[in-house]
């Protein structure tokens, strides 16, 4: 079998044979490897990686990384995980002064995919001192296709109210509010006339928000941005130091679904405390605010007409490539989606782009979306983004 390998804009595809899984230059220390006969793309193509607030400062900063991006691609295409993780992390050692984001975000793609957590964890923290900005969040392991939640059943919520400054008094009250939650109707949480709150019960309403919220119980807030406003005004005294509020302000955000402002407060807590700040989580349906609930209005579900590749694509799984070509057989518009890609074989990519180009000569346009970063930056280095529109996995 053949395919067409990449090329560079404005000259017609070559076709060669399949090439064999392949490693670039060593790492020092190891023993040599066969050099590749495959010719990079130049540095200038790279593309910038767009990832919410973080950006490139320029295409040199892409092409500063451009040796140890495509190594460490290479490297995990081949199954090669260790020796990529170290050349991504020998470039950040060897590099303390450059502003390249790349290598970073394929780092940290590379421990969620390996669900290697506190590597993650210690990664982040010299990206906050480094940069003076949020990390990426992690997101735990990665499941290529998430089973949907029952809808929990709903009934009318018993509503706890605070008012005025929360103290050792209203410690009842908190735990009216853990048992009500248990009921079918959860509770409503009403602090739109709460003014503050002192440390030892910021701790412990910390504590119950988080169980509530972890546990999938159903809880509707009113009122808490304003008191959120309140704890983070405290801030500006001696409580900067106090991590009990800091606890409650990361719990409100993440009930209240503020992440921009969760993230913000990580930034200034990694730098107060020099400590690894607590991550985002996702937001159960169980958790409202009182504005959601009122808009609340059954939306039509999105139809959705993609190919959807998940787990590793390899010489094992490349019969996948033929459902992909019997599902454009009808469509102009072909729409693959590798949210579920964990990673693309070496020596498959040929196959794959064997598959695109074909596509391509049958008049129809490929997007392929979600890819991780390591896959985004595999077919970066093999020019598959010369046949398909590529866009990244969505990053938090």
């Amino acid at each position: 079998m053949v395919f067409s390998f990449f090329k560079r804009k404005g000259e017609a595809p070559q076709t060669m044979t399949p090439p064999k899984p392949v490693a670039p230059k060593p790492l020092a220390g190891s023993a040599p490897a066969p050099q590749t006969t495959v010719a990079p793309p130049p540095p200038a193509e790279m593309e910038m990686v767009e990832f919410d607030d973080l950006s490139y400062d320029g295409t040199g900063a892409a092409a500063e990384s451009h040796s140890a991006v495509e190594e460490a691609a290479i490297l995990y295409a081949n199954e090669r995980v260790t020796e990529a993780i170290a050349a991504l992390l020998g470039f950040i050692k060897e590099n303390a002064e450059s502003r390249d984001l790349h290598p970073w975000l394929l780092l940290f793609d590379l421990y969620q995919t390996q669900n290697m957590k506190q590597p993650f964890d210690d990664l982040s923290m010299e990206f906050v001192v480094r940069f003076e900005r949020s990390a990426p969040v992690w997101e735990g392991p990665r499941q290529a296709a998430p089973v949907p939640k029952p809808a929990p059943k709903r009934g009318m919520a018993s509503s706890v109210q605070f008012k005025g400054r929360i103290g050792a008094a209203q410690a009842a009250d908190i735990e009216r509010m853990l048992k009500l939650a248990d009921s079918d109707g959860g509770v409503k949480l009403d602090l739109a006339a709460a003014s503050g709150i002192e440390a030892d019960m910021a701790a412990q309403f910390a504590a119950a928000l988080q169980s509530i919220r972890r546990t999938g119980k159903r809880i509707t807030v009113a009122g808490a941005e304003a008191f959120a406003q309140a704890v983070k005004n405290t801030f500006e005294g001696d409580a900067r130091q106090e991590k009990r509020y800091w606890l409650l302000l990361f719990e409100l955000y993440q009930v209240l679904g503020l992440q921009n402002e969760f993230e913000d407060a990580a930034v200034d807590y990694a730098v107060t405390f020099e400590l690894s700040p607590p991550s985002w989580e996702a937001l159960p349906e169980t958790v409202q605010t009182a504005a959601a609930v009122e808009s609340d209005a059954p939306e039509a579900p999105a139809e959705a007409e993609h190919f959807s590749i998940e787990g590793v694509l390899s010489t094992g799984t490349d019969y996948k490539l033929r459902d992909l070509e019997r599902h454009a057989e009808s469509r102009t518009q072909v729409l693959i989606d590798m949210t579920g890609t964990v990673r693309v074989d070496f020596v498959t990519v040929g196959a794959f782009i064997n598959t695109l180009i074909a596509l391509n000569q049958q008049g129809k346009q490929v997007t392929i979306s979600g890819t991780n970063e390591m896959v985004h930056a595999l077919f970066d280095v093999m020019g598959v983004t010369e046949y398909a529109t590529v866009v990244r996995r969505k990053q938090r």
